[in-house]
């Protein structure tokens, strides 16, 4: 019920203090509180013949409050509730129950495990993913090492057309002035070219280091892998299902052996075909040095000739190293989804392994248990339903001629037809501004929030 006190004026003036307070829902009816008036009385006879007048009654005004009392119907909810499944990620797998740790009515704290599946195959996954982000980056490492040493050939190559340039430019030309600048052009050309290859020789020394190191990292994991698998089932080898998944492992450790020694062959060639640069930038400059030696009578130099030459050779060899990035780039590219693939692979593997574990997310009273150990379910199942017993709230109808006495703040006395000595305070928290109509009856909805007493055990319905 809804209880509203107004206080009123004895003359009939309208109170406007207090006139808020005071409104209550509660499932009895209320006292009502009398008002008291001053009045003059005066007394009647018996017959005409008397004269006497009656002495006037004189009593004393007083104010007091009118409890107006409005009573309402409602069921107890508790809103706060979750259902707990298995299953995350992308899999449609079927889980087979292993820890059911908790049984109806069971009160649980939050973070308690309240329930398990077997994990071996999505471990297995997890491990699978992880070996499949190690392949895809050391191919992506691999194919960048390679980029990079095509762009060394590309600047080493360069360079000997520039060289080549100025060394038949040097030929052509008499014991002149002109011919000791292009001479001189050309070594220190040649000079910077050995420059070049000797840093590109140094890079390809260190990527390749790098791409051997993460396919021999790649081949422990392997192993790793494999003897783990062995150690967990080692009596069980005989079985075939067994027996299959560990050569399937033996032999990933086996391709990952091949992918050390494949890039140990690659790193090789890499090398050696950037120190046969570097020997041939060094026998050019040796050659421009004896070039110069011989044709040099004076110092003087044709700096005009040498820039020209220069500018050309290295608009060539920027067009080379853009052409040959370019045509790299999307392998490059390619490599680089495929990482991003195994990433996200790699993501969903550890979401699965870790939603096969049921956690309490708050703390709260177990309504509902619907499995077993030993039952195989599907992803997203209603395992274990979960009630904040902390939060309570009635949701009770109003007649619309009441529900302008009540409003969002009022407290609220609550009896239970289950528990009929049991009076629970509360608060409305929400009137609807909408109406709902049946038979003819206007209602609107109104929530009032209690809290719930230690020993009452209050229940939804």
């Amino acid at each position: 019920m809804i209880e509203s006190d107004h206080q009123r004026n004895p003359y009939g003036k309208k109170e406007t203090e207090g006139m808020k307070n005071g409104k209550r829902l509660i499932a009895f009816i209320g006292a009502i509180i009398a008002l008291t008036a001053t009045a003059a009385l005066t007394a009647c006879g018996g017959s005409g013949a008397s004269s006497d007048k009656s002495t006037p009654q004189i009593a004393q005004v007083t104010r007091g409050n009118l409890t107006t009392t409005v009573s309402a119907v409602g069921n107890i909810t508790m809103p706060h509730q979750m259902d707990l499944t298995f299953g995350g990620g992308s899999t449609t797998d079927i889980f087979t129950v292993s820890e059911i740790n908790v049984k109806k009515g069971d009160s649980v704290k939050k973070g308690e495990v309240l329930a398990r599946v077997k994990t071996d195959s999505l471990e297995r996954a997890v491990r699978q993913a992880e070996a499949d982000l190690r392949t895809a980056e050391i191919n992506l490492a691999q194919a960048s090492s390679q980029t990079n040493i095509l762009k060394a050939q590309a600047a080493v190559e360069s360079a000997r057309a520039n060289l080549a340039k100025a060394e038949k430019e040097l030929a052509d030309a008499k014991a002149s002035d002109l011919a000791i600048a292009e001479a001189e052009a050309a070594v220190e050309s040649a000079r910077i070219a050995l420059e070049s290859a000797r840093g590109n020789l140094t890079i390809a020394q260190k990527e390749a280091e790098y791409s051997i190191k993460q396919a021999q990292y790649a081949a422990e994991d392997a192993f790793q892998a494999y003897s783990d698998y062995v150690g967990e089932n080692i009596e069980r080898l005989t079985e075939a299902a067994i027996a299959a998944e560990k050569d399937r492992l033996w032999e990933a450790y086996q391709a990952a052996l091949n992918s050390v020694e494949k890039a140990k062959s690659e790193a090789a060639t890499s090398i050696a075909t950037a120190q046969n640069n570097v020997t041939k930038a060094e026998n050019t400059l040796k050659s421009a040095e004896k070039d110069l030696a011989e044709v040099k009578t004076d110092d003087v130099t044709i700096l005009q000739k040498e820039a020209a030459v220069a500018s050309a050779r290295a608009t060539l060899a920027q067009a080379e190293d853009d052409l040959a990035y370019a045509e790299a780039g999307h392998n490059i590219e390619l490599l680089q989804l495929k990482v991003d693939s195994a990433q996200v692979a790699l993501d969903d593997a550890r979401d699965q392994l870790e939603a096969a574990t049921i956690i309490a997310p708050f703390d709260g009273i177990v309504a509902e248990v619907n499995a077993a150990v030993g039952d195989e379910i599907t992803p997203n199942t209603l395992i274990i339903r979960l009630v904040d017993t902390s939060i309570v709230e009635v949701d009770a109808s109003v007649d619309e001629v009441d529900v302008a006495l009540i409003e969002p703040g009022q407290t609220a006395v609550i009896t239970l037809d289950a528990l009929p000595n049991a009076v629970l305070r509360g608060e409305v928290t929400t009137v609807d501004i909408t109406a709902a109509s049946q038979s003819g009856v206007v209602t609107y909805g109104v929530t009032v929030s209690i809290s719930n007493p230690e020993g009452v055990g209050l229940r939804e319905g």
